[in-house]
């Protein structure tokens, strides 16, 4: 069938977020996240594919591998490319046990890593700060590994999503070098778990209007290490929050 080149400027202008959100369209690329986002509940645009694999629907567009890597932002495209409809933000489900509210994370990598992790952890609803990076970069996408289909997305004021917390009688718990260790922390049943930026850290004024400051505990003797990475620091918590409130 192939690709017309105004296709192809329109598919590699979904790279920016003005155009993703101009049109309201994200891109997903290779087997796995393709696969996952048909098995979601996301309203899919189109598929291009180098071959006819057999998850895909009959009017996949067919193309050669050159023509996949000219609409691809990868280095080393892989076989198939879809275009997804980006989600209506949806009310959070404030009877969840635990919400996550991410408070600045700048980095794709960090936001794909926070967003897979916690669907391992049953945590579905993610709250990120306005200023936050877009959940539909490319970069986003691909670290996810399809995660981000299965999960509610949304974009707040910090300080808002944490008043909407408590009215609805969740425990605000943020993250902090200075907070008590995680596993000497009582956690409620009902916790929005708050984690800050990988350079700076939780906002000051976020710092002062949680109820709790948590930490993980370093234990390393020899030299002391800044901090986690924010996503290595979301699964820790996470595994030990679980721990505490479904066990």
């Amino acid at each position: 069938m192939g690709i017309s080149a105004s296709d192809i400027k329109f598919i590699r202008s979904l790279q920016q977020k003005k155009f993703r959100k101009q049109h309201g369209l994200f891109v997903v690329e290779g087997v796995k996240p393709v696969q996952e986002l048909l098995d979601s509940t996301l309203l899919v645009e189109s598929i291009f594919a180098t071959e006819q694999l057999n998850f895909l629907p009959d009017d996949t567009v067919k193309l050669s591998e050159k023509e996949l890597s000219r609409i691809s932002g990868l280095k080393t495209p892989n076989k198939v490319l879809a275009i997804a409809r980006i989600p209506q933000q949806k009310a959070l489900n404030w009877e969840k046990r635990v919400v996550l509210l991410l408070d600045g994370i700048k980095d794709p990598g960090n936001l794909g890593t926070i967003i897979r992790t916690a669907k391992w952890f049953g945590v579905s609803d993610i709250i990120c700060s306005t200023d936050s990076v877009d959940a539909y970069d490319r970069k986003v996408v691909q670290s996810t590994m399809g995660a981000l289909f299965h999960v509610n997305i949304s974009y707040e004021n910090s300080i808002e999503a944490m008043r909407q917390a408590e009215q609805n009688q969740f425990t605000t718990v943020g993250t902090s070098m200075h907070g008590t260790s995680v596993f000497d922390t009582e956690l409620a049943k009902k916790t929005l778990l708050i984690i800050g930026s990988e350079s700076h850290g939780m906002r000051a004024e976020v710092i002062k209007a949680c109820n709790k400051l948590c930490s993980i505990p370093n234990f390393e003797n020899e030299r002391k290490i800044e901090s986690l990475n924010a996503g290595v620091a979301t699964a820790v918590i996470l595994a030990e929050l679980t721990r505490k409130t479904l066990f």
